[in-house]
């Protein structure tokens, strides 16, 4: 077993890549096998995916910033915009690959308004992107073309500006036996960590700015998720991570379908959740096996930039259903063999639009889920979706169900 430096700035390719003191600068050529270890150095920045090799682990070394995977393209230069006909509204001079699914301006803000047309746009920050449809970004030889509302040059308005396409779709694909510590993912058009495998383990790194592509034109759904395991998926551990602004959710098990399994010892604690336009967590088609989401702390469902242009609620599968909840369960229609997940000792913040839990499953499978010592905002709009009935009240709630037992308002 090895362990490999990788300074994707001042490296030599020509080192071993041994030491810190013999950091190379790519890594995608070596040759690397089951245990090994490629740490990336503090403070290393780089605008393409982290591509990775099963049973191998990933990380950081040094002082300073966590390396970060960047999806996006920085277009804040004024050469970048050409004024259209239409009075306000600016071309992007650049091409993309597939749609544009976010922009975020200034400092870190995303507060982009994406319309499914360009006629819509109206607004300082609306924007759209041709072509509208998951299918057609998947094709790679198909430019997109941006249209931003902006009273003068965006690179005049903004002091910074950065386009998140479709991309690579992933920007770090999961596969069996990987570990990632302290790795930051910004900027991605649809997915940041997304794939199928078991044995995967996530632990102090940050997620931001994830999501927002079209998945759907005809119902006007976009899509994109922080942390996604499809189909099958055991032994997944995720702690003391950051998620900021995701299009979707933040984690999620999902996959219909005759080979989907349900996951089994699916971990996700001390975490933060912080603004998300679906959830933290996601649980769909299959009860999970002895898994967990305890300890978080979930703020601002139903929050950012996945909002914005929507009227409320936003549009979904389970539309005129609202969407923005911390815990979303859904398309489970039957109980899982030895199913259990436990939902505790967490912190659910504000949820102004969804739920803290919003659960539309069988009552099989809710029969499955132990709620317990967790803390709520009060919502007297909706506070929790369970049994098939809307809760105002934590006490009703409770009563009802006959479970969160010992959890309480903040």
């Amino acid at each position: 077993m090895a362990t490999y430096y990788i300074d994707l700035t001042n490296g030599q390719d020509k080192n071993d890549g041994l030491s810190p003191e013999q950091a190379r600068k790519s890594y995608t050529d070596l040759q690397l096998l089951p245990g090994d270890r490629v740490l990336f150095c503090r403070g290393n920045f780089t605008r393409k995916k982290l591509v990775t090799t099963a049973h191998v682990s990933y990380g950081a070394y040094g002082e300073g910033e966590l390396p970060t995977f960047c999806g996006s393209v920085d277009v804040s230069d004024a050469q970048y915009w050409q004024e259209t006909e239409q009075k306000n509204i600016w071309k992007c001079t650049e091409k993309f690959r597939g749609d544009v699914g976010n922009i975020i301006f200034n400092t870190n803000e995303c507060t982009a308004s994406f319309h499914w047309t360009k006629q819509e746009l109206c607004s300082q920050g609306d924007f759209y992107s041709t072509p509208v449809n998951a299918e057609q970004s998947a094709q790679k030889d198909i430019p997109a073309e941006l249209y931003l509302y902006s009273v003068g040059n965006p690179a005049h308005i903004y002091s910074h500006i950065e386009v998140a396409p479709y991309g690579d779709r992933i920007m770090v694909p999961l596969s069996d036996g990987m570990t990632f510590e302290d790795i930051r993912i910004i900027n991605s058009g649809v997915h940041g960590m997304a794939g199928t495998g078991s044995n995967i383990t996530v632990r102090r790194c940050v997620f931001e700015n994830i999501g927002g592509c079209p998945w759907n034109s005809n119902l006007k759904i976009r899509f994109g998720n922080a942390f996604e395991i499809w189909h099958r998926g055991n032994d997944i551990l995720i702690e003391d991570c950051y998620f900021k602004n995701i299009y979707d959710s933040c984690v999620t098990h999902q996959g219909p379908g005759k080979d989907t399994s349900p996951t089994v010892n699916f971990i996700c604690r001390n975490c933060t959740f912080d603004t998300y336009g679906m959830a933290a967590f996601e649980y769909r088609d299959k009860l999970p096996i002895r898994s967990e989401f305890v300890h978080n702390t979930c703020l601002n469902a139903g929050c950012g930039f996945a909002m914005l242009g929507e009227i409320l609620p936003r549009s979904s599968e389970i539309w005129p259903q609202p969407m923005g909840h911390h815990i979303f369960l859904w398309r489970i229609d039957e109980p899982s063999d030895g199913g259990c997940l436990t939902i505790s000792d967490n912190v659910f913040g504000p949820a102004p639009v969804g739920a803290a839990i919003y659960s539309i499953i069988s009552p099989q499978a809710e029969a499955q889920i132990t709620l317990r010592n967790n803390k709520y905002t009060k919502n007297d709009t909706l506070l929790n979706r369970f049994g098939g009935i809307n809760f105002t009240d934590l006490a009703d709630y409770q009563a009802q169900t006959n479970n969160d037992i010992g959890s309480t308002y903040m």
